[in-house]
This record gives C-alpha cells, structure tokens and sequence, in this order.
C-alpha cells in the first residue's frame, strides 16, 4: 500500500527528501513531475481499496479465529499502514464480531461454574456488551452480594480454531515473508497464553495493583478470583464507559452535524487542515511531532455543547501507562487496542489483560538505555536537524548501533546503518514523514533486502514492547497525534535507569557525542 506523502517540497528540502530514491526523482523529474506520479499512484489504489475492503472484511469475518485478531490490528491501524477505509471497514473487529448463542455461552458458564447459573448470578443478559476475537462479555448481578459486574465467557472452540489458524498463517509467514517469521514466533507463543482466563485474572490483578498509586485516573477493573476458571471471568463493571473507539465514532458524527457535514467530510476536512498546519510549523522550525493539531482539550458532558476528547492526552496517558508498565513495572500489556479502552466519565479505564508479558530487570535497563541514546540521537539526526554536526551524528549512530548489537539484535551482516536505522525506527519514529517515501511494511522489506534479520533469540521480549508500542503510535496516528516514543517514554526510561544507579552512565556517554 502507497505511503501517504505528508509534505511537499520546502525549499526544494524536506526531511523527506532524504530518501535517495525520493531525491533522484525530484532531481530527475522535478517536484511536479514527482508530485503528479503521487497523486496518480494515490488514486489507481484508491480505486482498489474501495472495490476490495467489503470483500476482504467479509472473508476475515468468515474465517474467524486469528482473522478476528488481525482484523483488531488493522482497525487500531497497528504500523500505521492501513488506509482510512479498511480502518473504518474493519472497525467492528475491535468489539462487534458475531455472538455465540444464549444456549452455548450458558452451557459454557454452568461447565465452569459447576452448578446452575442461577446459583451464581441473580440476572444475566444474554445479550453482550462485547464480542472479541476469544470470547464476549455479559452483564450480570451477583446473587450473593447484588453486586453489577460483566462476565467474560470464552467461545467453545476458540482454542481449537486459533491454532489451526496460526499454524496455517506460519507456513505462508514462512515462505513469502521470512524476516517476519522470528516475531510470528514470539507472536504466536503469547496467544496461547490467552486461552486460561485464571491467567488473565493474576494478570489483570497485578496490573491493577502496579498502576493504582501512580495513575488514580486510570482504572483497572476488580476481579472476582472465586469466581474465576479457565473459560470463565468475573470482574467489576465500569459505569457508566463507552469503548473508545465508540466514543471516537459518536464524537466525529456529532462535530460533523454541528458543521453541516457528514461524517466522512468531517474527518478529510480536519486532515488536510492538519496537514496545512504541519507544513506550517516545518516552515517556521523543525517539526515537533509530539503537538497535537487535532481535537483541542474537550469533553463530552453536556448534549447541547459539540466537544470533543482531548486526543493529544489520549495517546499521551495511554502511551505514559504503557510505558511506565514496560520500564517500572516490566510487566504490560502487549495488546492495547481501542477496543480495550473504555472511556469512563472522565477516567480511562484499560480492560482484557490476556496478551501481558513480563520482562527482567535486565532487559527494562537494556531497553531503558536504548530509549535514551535514541531520544538523543534523533535530536541529532539530518531528517531533524539538517545543520547538525556530521561527526555529532555519527557518534550517536554508532553508539545506537553498538547498543543494539551488545542487547542482542542481529542481522546477516551486522551493518551499522541497519543496526541504526532500526533501532530509531521501532524505538523513536515511524511516522510517514520520517520513513518517506515507505510505509512501515515497505520499509521493512527495503530493511531485509540490505541486511536481512537474524535470530531473535535473545530479545524475543522485544517483539511484544513493539507490538504494543506500534498499537498505541497507530492510534495516536489515526487521530493525527503523531508521536516520537523516545521522547514520550524518555522520561520513564530515565526513571527506572535512575532507580538501578545507570543514568549517569548513559548521560555521559551522550554528551561524548559532542566532545571534540
């Protein structure tokens, strides 16, 4: 899929432009002739995606299982390179696949239970809440205590049909994308951890424990252990919510009615006025892509009034949580799309703990230095500053790079340029303006035909902390908050080297960079 373009020339110089093939275009064609091809390749794929979204989402919708989960990936545009319409198309993945029947679920909870439902719960809706790619949730009242809360009940052959699926999507994995098939391996062991809810249920515990002191306005919901199994889990409910992605939906149609506008026009209108913005701010002064041009600081509490969420502290808590949980904690969740992101009365509150991962101390101090030296580097890198210091620059690449390789990473050739650019890639930026003229997929294979991946073998973990990073940097651009992750995990990062007495250690070695 094309890449969209973000700026046009400036002065015959963008940070773009640094690509060399993007570069010999415009010396050979000139920046219309450039621009003209763009805007051609645009809309030959625009006709595509339009004749084919509805038919691939109906076929992944067919399939169910895994499909389900990777239909999650491309509504949450997950790497940022999914167009706005399979995002849209594809948005019913994120909490709206189709329910079992009333008799299955109850068959499955009076299995777990051991007893009759009744016994437990004083109502039950049979309608759910939710329906995701394993289970779907419904509300209930606790005999007991007539407590409300909503019970998460997985699909009978949930486990069966996902590793069919996955086996099956390793063999293509493995014959037409090899450099993706060591983090399809590490993918692949996590879902199987989400087929045991008491699993999930120690996790979300934990999570909620970690977070309760340094986020009171994040909520993690209770759970109910005694009521907990493998295909069974009771929590709190969390009232009144809406999931994240609803909220985001309701918002743009109601600010669209408010100007006359669909929903659609709504949306194109503000993305243009973000892009001119953009282009504004790069004229004036290196681009800060961590700003928010999109949906001011707003709510949704009164009817009458057209306020939207504030988006820019949207991607900036979850993103703050995320990392705080990886670089404090090392224990994460590696799956936080926006399905399980529930707007609740002016608090966020974070759900489905099933994918968590938990990492060493080692490996958070190892990350934790790689997030500092490429907050640092990319300071000092030409697509941002194209004045800077030739020598600066190379120091920082070359103490990047010498990171990645002492933590583990590795391919065929071990090149420093390979080592660099990935490093600053998966931990800093992957916008569009910075990868230009590739999306993230075509940067990958660009990545794979110079220096092929190795094995993954010591920094498997790696691939769960990109995971959910990508996740969270997709949103953020779907919601035109682009954002630099060593700069807005930098300060964590720093938090936790402090705490093991490594700071100054990293700190010293950066200010080499600018030693004569």
């Amino acid at each position: 899929m094309a890449a969209r373009p973000i700026l046009k020339t400036v002065g015959g110089l963008t940070a773009a432009s640094l690509s060399g093939g993007y570069l010999w275009a415009r010396q050979t064609l000139g920046s219309d002739g450039v621009d003209r091809i763009i805007e051609e390749e645009k809309k030959r794929f625009e006709a595509l995606h339009h004749k084919y979204a509805k038919p691939l989402f109906d076929v992944y919708m067919s399939l169910g299982g895994f499909y389900y989960k990777n239909g999650q990936k491309i509504a949450s545009n997950m790497s940022g390179v999914a167009p706005k319409i399979y995002q849209d198309m594809f948005q019913p993945f994120l909490n709206d696949i189709p329910a079992r029947s009333p008799s299955d679920i109850r068959a499955v909870v009076e299995g777990e239970l051991g007893k009759a439902r009744e016994e437990v719960f004083s109502t039950w809706d049979d309608v759910p809440i939710g329906c995701a790619s394993i289970g779907q949730v419904h509300r209930a009242t606790l005999k007991s205590t007539g407590e409300r809360v909503v019970v998460k009940v997985q699909n009978p052959d949930a486990e069966r049909t996902f590793v069919g699926d996955v086996f099956a999507l390793k063999v293509l994995v493995d014959m037409f994308m090899p450099q993706l098939s060591p983090a399809f391996d590490e993918i692949e062991k996590q879902f199987k951890t989400e087929f045991d809810y008491r699993g999930e249920m120690r996790n979300a515990k934990e999570i909620r424990e970690n977070l309760k002191k340094e986020f009171p306005d994040i909520i993690v919901p209770y759970v109910y252990d005694e009521f907990c199994s493998k295909k069974l889990m009771v929590m709190e409910e969390v009232r009144p919510s809406t999931p994240l992605h609803d909220a985001l939906d309701e918002q743009a149609e109601r600010m669209a009615k408010s100007q006359g506008m669909t929903k659609e026009e709504f949306v194109e209108k503000e993305k243009v006025r973000v892009e001119e913005e953009t282009l504004s701010r790069a004229l004036k002064s290196t681009w800060n892509w961590t700003g928010g041009f999109i949906l001011p600081n707003f709510d949704l509490s009164n009817d009458d009034v057209v306020v939207p969420l504030n988006a820019a502290r949207l991607i900036d808590d979850l993103l703050n949580v995320h990392g705080h949980e990886i670089l404090i904690d090392g224990v994460f969740n590696a799956d936080p799309h926006p399905g399980n992101v529930l707007c609740a009365d002016g608090k966020l509150a974070l759900i489905d703990y099933g994918q968590v991962k938990r990492i060493t101390t080692k490996e958070r101090m190892d990350l934790a230095k790689m997030i500092v030296l490429v907050e640092a580097a990319v300071k000092v890198d030409p697509r941002t500053d194209p004045n800077v210091d030739p020598e600066v620059h190379k120091r920082a690449r070359i103490s990047v790079a010498e990171h990645g390789k002492k933590i583990g990473m590795k391919t065929e050739k071990m090149l420093e340029e390979t080592m660099y650019e990935m490093c600053v890639v998966y931990y800093g930026r992957i916008d569009s303006a910075w990868l230009y003229p590739y999306n993230t997929i075509q940067w990958t294979d660009m990545m794979e035909a110079r220096d092929p991946m190795g094995s993954l073998d010591d920094i498997e973990y790696l691939v769960m902390v990109n995971m959910s990073s990508l996740m969270l940097r997709g949103l953020g651009e779907m919601l035109q908050q682009y954002r630099n992750l060593a700069e807005c995990w930098g300060p964590i990062a720093r938090k936790a080297l402090e705490k093991e007495g490594k700071r100054q250690e990293v700190e010293l070695e950066i200010e080499g960079w600018t030693k004569k």
